[in-house]
This record gives structure tokens, C-alpha cells and sequence, in this order.
């Protein structure tokens, strides 16, 4: 059976939480009489691991998923700036000493490095194609490599909203939930303890089997009583 150190339940780390609905859930019942619990108490006691088992569980599922999207977005964005540094090389070789057409195309900047500027270069080119596609002008890069262009662009940036509109959000959802609950567990043991106390001192042993830290013995056991576990 977990000793526990405080009964500062605001300040608890979450496995140490875990351990505290668990052995509230083996013992709750047995006390329940012999405290004169309340039902409310008894019934949050019973079941207040399962729902703090299940939502840590659901965290780490979101947490999961984020990182899934987030990662197959670096994938296709990787596929798909290097498709375009592809294009980029053929024209530059075919075209090396004419500016006029370079530079519409953007072949003579560098490739930036941050992901919106990069996007922004990418559309650039498709652009400048289209347009001279309108204007029949010849082809400088056969336009099969150009379709193929657009469509990993297309499926990048609908992986990027994606990521803005299912990615973070519900992660952070899972994550305001949890903080809820423990919050309103925290009231719960606060409340629990004070019953305890109406019944037993604070050095009472079997307060371990409620999830409490046992406070040391004192020659006055009303001596400098605090608050602990009440704040």
C-alpha cells in the first residue's frame, strides 16, 4: 500500500493521484458506515478512477494523434519541396543564362527555409506557368511536372489545415478536460478528508487506506492543527 507524504492534493503529480482514487476505491465502501459518508462522497469515491484512468488515457491518444498529422506533414512537405527543388534544377540547367525567364520563375532566389515562404516560392512558379500557359507562350518544363507540383502542394497545405483546425485543438481539449477533472477531484478529496476528521484525529492510521498521509502523533492532539488538505 503507497505511503503518502502531504495532503496538499492541489500540488499532487499524476501517478500520485492515481494511487489515491485507487486505494479510495478499495476502501471507500468498507469506511462508508463507520465515517457516516454522505452518498455523494461514497458514489465519487467509487467511481473516480475510472474516470481519471480514462481520460489520462484519452490525453495520450490525442497527444498521439496530433503527432501523427503533425509528422505526415513534415512527410508530404519534405516530398514536396524536393519535387520543387527538382523543377527549379531543370529549369536553372536549361535556362541558366536567361534571366527574363529565371526570374518570374524565382530560380534565381535561394529556397527559403521558413515553411510559408517556401510555399510561397512553390506557388510562384505555378503561377508564372499558368500565366504563360494562358498567354501561349512555349512550355519551358513539360507541364505533366507541373500538374504533379500542384497536387503534392495541394495535399501539403491540406494536411497543414488539418493540423490547425484537428491537430492541437483536440489535444488541448483532452488537456482542459483533464485539468478539470483533477480540479474537481482535488475539491472531492479535500472534502472527503474533512468527513474523516469529524470521525477520526489526523494521526489516525487507517487514513492511509483513504488516500491521506498520517500525521505524527502529538502529546496535545490538538496542538497546532492546520489546514493541510483544507486549502
Amino acid at each position: 500500500m503507497a505511503i503518502f507524504k502531504d495532503n496538499y492534493f492541489t500540488n499532487d503529480i499524476y501517478s500520485l493521484r492515481t494511487e489515491r482514487l485507487k486505494i479510495i476505491k478499495n476502501y471507500i465502501l468498507d469506511w462508508s458506515g463507520h465515517l457516516s459518508l454522505p452518498k455523494e462522497l461514497l458514489d465519487w469515491g467509487m467511481t473516480a478512477l475510472n474516470r481519471w484512468q480514462n481520460i489520462l488515457k484519452k490525453v495520450e491518444e490525442k497527444k498521439s494523434e496530433s503527432n501523427d498529422i503533425f509528422l505526415k506533414l513534415k512527410e508530404i512537405d519534405e516530398v514536396t519541396f524536393k519535387y520543387y527543388l527538382r523543377c527549379k534544377r531543370l529549369i536553372n540547367n536549361k535556362y541558366s543564362e536567361n534571366i527574363k525567364i529565371l526570374h518570374p520563375y524565382g530560380i534565381d532566389s535561394k529556397f527559403p527555409r521558413n515553411r510559408q515562404e517556401k510555399i510561397s516560392v512553390i506557388r510562384k512558379m505555378l503561377k508564372t506557368f499558368s500565366k504563360q500557359k494562358k498567354q501561349n507562350e512555349p512550355d519551358i518544363i513539360p507541364e505533366d511536372f507541373i500538374i504533379k507540383l500542384e497536387t503534392l502542394l495541394q495535399k501539403s497545405e491540406a494536411l497543414k489545415q488539418k493540423t490547425q483546425s484537428d491537430g492541437r485543438s483536440t489535444s488541448a481539449e483532452a488537456v482542459e478536460k483533464q485539468i478539470e477533472i483533477f480540479k474537481d477531484d482535488s475539491k472531492k478529496l479535500r472534502t472527503l478528508y474533512s468527513w474523516t476528521l469529524m470521525t477520526w484525529e489526523p494521526d489516525e492510521p487507517y487514513l492511509v487506506q483513504l488516500g491521506f498521509a498520517v500525521k505524527p502523533k502529538k502529546k496535545n492532539s490538538f496542538e497546532d492543527e492546520t489546514e493541510e488538505g483544507l486549502e
